[in-house]
């Protein structure tokens, strides 16, 4: 038996597997949907359009509201499959209370390029992108505020980023593993051992393990104030992740939304003023918020 020609088969086998695997994976996360769902100029909003400059020399769609000079600025990082104009929503009233704001599109999502494919530590990086772009026209005092991916992302930025205000969650996961495993149930595709297989395939594609980027992981190292909000009927990213989240980083105030699901933007909204409120008492903000006279705090628990 020639054991070389064996090997370079089984080798050969393994660089197919390979491929194809990459191949797939690719197909099954690409993102299909990419237009803005929502116009700025429908809800007022008069912000400039700016290229970003990101990382391998991708350019990243944003939308920058800067009214107020000097004042903080909130940088929002939305979901997967979302773009900058599914945050939107949250754009007026953080102005209404003097901050600025800014949204973007991550890579391979809305306007921004491509580049190859996304991930959570991609996300995080478009997010850091979009601060240095600020900190080089002078804007400082930053907050960050997430989406689901998007949240795990801002606390990963934030994990390493050291002029923030504050960060703020919504719907953020704890771990990828138990939000890879209900994919994969979704689709059929057993969690022992076929997806076992996949999700080290993906820490491979992305070229980072799970237990690292974890926003349970990262909220840990975090040294400015944390909000999570979770909404209470979210069955995407069930209400056990904030709490998981709220445990690994003591202090850090947990808000739960009644009747509010996880792509849940009209729920969010209808608790904006109790977010900005908590980003007003314990942001480091409140000498330079300015709530409206006609704000009351939303109901939560």
């Amino acid at each position: 038996m020639n054991w070389g020609w064996m090997i370079l088969a089984m080798m050969a086998v393994f660089i197919l597997l390979g491929i194809g695997l990459r191949s797939w994976l690719l197909r099954a996360f690409r993102i299909r949907h990419r237009e803005w769902v929502d116009a700025p100029e429908r809800l007022g909003l008069h912000g400039d359009p700016v290229w970003v400059p990101g990382r391998h020399g991708r350019r990243l769609y944003a939308r920058y509201h800067l009214p107020h000079p000097g004042a903080p600025v909130v940088v929002m990082v939305h979901g997967w499959g979302a773009n900058g104009s599914h945050l939107l929503f949250m754009v007026p009233r953080i102005l209404e209370w003097g901050l600025n704001a800014v949204v973007f599109d991550a890579r391979c999502h809305g306007r921004s390029e491509d580049d190859g494919f996304a991930s959570l530590p991609r996300f995080a990086e478009d997010a850091e992108a979009v601060l240095a772009d600020l900190r080089g026209r002078g804007w400082g005092n930053f907050i960050l505020l997430g989406h689901s991916v998007g949240a795990g992302a801002a606390l990963l930025a934030a994990s390493r980023t050291p002029d923030l205000r504050a960060v703020i969650s919504l719907a953020a996961f704890s771990h990828p593993e138990p939000v890879m495993d209900q994919w994969l149930r979704q689709r059929g595709i057993p969690v022992w051992p076929m997806g076992w297989f996949i999700k080290r395939a993906v820490e491979w594609f992305i070229g980072h393990r799970f237990d690292a980027i974890a926003p349970r992981t990262t909220i840990a190292r975090i040294r400015v104030p944390v909000l999570l909000v979770h909404g209470l009927e979210d069955t995407v990213v069930p209400p056990w992740h904030g709490r998981v989240l709220a445990r690994a980083r003591p202090g850090t105030r947990l808000m739960g939304l009644l009747g509010v699901g996880h792509n849940d933007p009209e729920g969010f909204a209808a608790h904006g003023e109790a977010i900005l409120r908590w980003l007003h008492a314990h942001g480091g903000c409140g000498g330079e918020m300015h709530p409206p006279e006609s704000s009351h705090a939303a109901g939560t628990r």
